[in-house]
């Protein structure tokens, strides 16, 4: 849910900006600040549904808050990114909603929430890899319900710093 949220707002908001100035280019400065105030928002979502629903909804949890934290930091970072590197090739918002609606489904299956990763074709499972959901679903699985260490998700957290900083790079090179 927060992966998707976050996607379609930022990709509409760059495909928005693109069409009313007929180019998304930002200053440096600019890209900062759009990047923190978005992460800003993802953090507090995310952190609503994984902290106060929780709690709210007695859903079972470990509580490892400084490890899901880190997780959710790096997990809106990286969607974020995604975001704004996707965004930047619509010109018209429209057809950005599109793109998201027609992948928001593959996107959620490629987590491996609906069957085990065993099943899955190593193809798919290295591609998921690619998609910040993947991660970012196992690694707060782990450690806001299971209690897990850093240590213990750290491949997860591994997974998304890298896809942060690359998502980011992208981003930083297209607009």
């Amino acid at each position: 849910i927060i992966q998707q949220t976050l996607l379609l707002g930022v990709v509409l908001l760059a495909a928005t900006r693109r069409e009313a100035h007929g180019r998304l280019e930002l200053a440096p400065v600019e890209l900062a600040g759009a990047f923190s105030a978005l992460c800003l928002i993802g953090l507090a979502t995310l952190l609503y549904f994984t902290g106060f629903a929780f709690w709210v909804h007695d859903y079972p949890r470990g509580g490892n808050f400084t490890g899901l934290l880190v997780a959710a930091v790096l997990f809106v970072a990286t969607v974020i990114g995604l975001a704004l590197f996707v965004g930047s090739f619509f010109r018209v918002r429209e057809h950005a909603t599109l793109f998201i609606l027609m992948t928001s489904l593959p996107l959620f299956f490629l987590a491996n929430l609906s069957w085990p990763v065993e099943a899955t074709p190593r193809a798919l499972t290295w591609l998921a890899k690619l998609v910040p959901s993947t991660p970012g679903i196992n690694a707060m699985v782990k450690l806001n319900e299971m209690g897990a260490s850093l240590v213990e998700a750290a491949p997860e957290l591994a997974n998304l710093a890298l896809l942060a900083a690359g998502y980011a790079a992208l981003a930083w090179w297209r607009i």
